[in-house]
């Protein structure tokens, strides 16, 4: 879950602009600081980029390192103290975040707390500013099926004819996916990151959105950037569930250059859940038979399918009795109506059966995750790579201790004492955006 935490900074007096007055920006504030929160020993880096409107606003951008070097803007609002000190106060990762700055050393430090309690603690120091590279965006409209979709796309400053990746988002995601998009433009990547239908700008109702759709909205993308002469090769950048989707329009059409996949089902739907019930249980610490194993990856397959099927609810019923007496119900989906939300998740997206990744030619660059329990690696990886074995241009790279987020979950782990035992905080896999950028390098220099 996101948290929110308050940035209240003790400014000290320094010098501001000539028409600076009550509640003007101190100059010194002004620039890049660099640092970390530290929280149980482990440094959490981040950076602040504090700049002055034509208005006399301040104006922030937050650039997150170790999450691809993500860059957004962040409001914060510089108050002045009675003391002649000053207080920024912004929402910002989570929690109540309290520095003192200390303009003439160029420091900012303090505490983050929750209640009472001191979580973390803060430094960031001055340093000298430089930009990351630079991209542009521009506005898209086009059209798929009956309904308009609108995205934006991201592109890096200067490319000539660039490649371009359409962003296939998986399930629940329908908004346009800006963090990925700029990443991908940084590295010299253009990306088209678009609303689902009835999401955002686009029209169209999001709750009646079909497997059908999703294909169609791919290829709606595809036609509005196959004719523009200011761009290279056109792929695809999918996740999760867009692993289903970005295999099927890639089979279809000769004009997708390449295919990245991010944690993509090598299977269909049906099986894929059942695999996630079993994933779930071997992950418990509990023990269960390999007839408990089978039994619980024959019941949620059977859920799924029967949504396909549009079967009524006692076709339910007759499996849901002995499955909730089962030592693993706990881990498995099992509907208490028919209009259950995954239900109609499922019947949606009937047409997600097993991917045709076997009829792939293109450059495809596949990524999972370790500990992944949505799209386990050891169902999928296998299958995945014998649908790519006459692809000569096929990668797949399993990323160590990484789950379905493609990150490794904050926790505490070693033995003993520091340094062998130490706090490791949320944090996408570096693994993850060092093969992205190389692997499109190799191939699009």
């Amino acid at each position: 879950m996101m948290r929110v935490f308050t940035m209240l900074l003790v400014v000290a007096s320094l010098p501001v602009s000539a028409q600076a007055g009550l509640g003007a920006v101190p100059d010194g504030l002004l620039g890049r600081w660099a640092g970390a929160t530290i929280e149980n020993g482990t440094p959490r880096l981040f950076e602040l980029e504090m700049a002055r409107t034509d208005g006399g606003a301040l104006e922030t951008m937050l650039t997150l390192p170790y999450n691809g070097y993500d860059r957004f803007p962040f409001a914060f609002v510089y108050t002045p103290a009675s003391d002649g000190d000053g207080v920024l106060t912004a929402e910002l990762f989570g929690d109540a975040m309290r520095l003192t700055v200390d303009l003439a050393e160029g420091h900012l430090r303090g505490v983050v707390t929750v209640g009472d309690s001191v979580t973390a603690r803060v430094h960031l120091q001055k340093v000298v500013a430089f930009d990351l590279p630079p991209i542009t965006t521009e506005d898209l409209r086009f059209v798929a099926g009956r309904d308009t979709l609108v995205g934006t796309l991201f592109r890096p400053a200067g490319a000539v004819r660039p490649p371009v990746a359409v962003l296939v988002v998986g399930r629940g995601l329908g908004a346009r996916d800006e963090t990925w998009a700029r990443l991908l433009a940084r590295t010299g990547v253009a990306a088209l990151a678009f609303d689902g239908r009835g999401v955002g700008g686009s029209t169209g109702d999001a709750a009646a959105v079909t497997a059908e759709d999703r294909v169609a909205d791919v290829h709606g993308a595809l036609d509005a950037l196959a004719v523009r002469a200011d761009l290279g090769p056109v792929g695809l950048v999918s996740f999760s569930a867009g692993g289903w989707v970005a295999p099927v329009v890639a089979a279809a059409r000769p004009d997708v250059a390449f295919v990245v996949a991010l944690v993509p089902p090598a299977e269909s739907l049906a099986d894929q859940q059942g695999h996630v019930t079993t994933a779930f249980m071997r992950a418990s610490g509990e023990t269960y038979t390999e007839a408990e194993v089978a039994d619980a990856f024959a019941y949620q397959r059977e859920t799924v399918r029967l949504a396909h099927a549009g079967a009524p609810w006692e076709a339910y019923a007759r499996l849901n009795a002995p499955a909730r007496a089962a030592r693993w119900a706990e881990h498995a989906l099992i509907p208490d109506s028919l209009g259950a939300a995954d239900l109609d998740y499922f019947r949606r997206r009937r047409g997600f059966g097993t991917p045709p990744w076997d009829r792939v030619g293109v450059p495809v660059l596949a990524v999972y995750g370790e500990v992944d329990l949505i799209v386990p690696p050891q169902d999928n990886v296998p299958r995945l790579r014998a649908a790519l074995a006459d692809n000569p241009d096929a990668t797949v790279v399993v990323l160590p201790g990484a789950n379905h987020a493609m990150a490794r979950p904050g926790a505490t782990v070693g033995e003993g004492d520091w340094p062998d035992r130490f706090y490791r905080p949320w944090t996408r896999s570096p693994w993850l955006f060092e093969t992205l950028v190389e692997w499109f390098a190799a191939r699009f220099p």
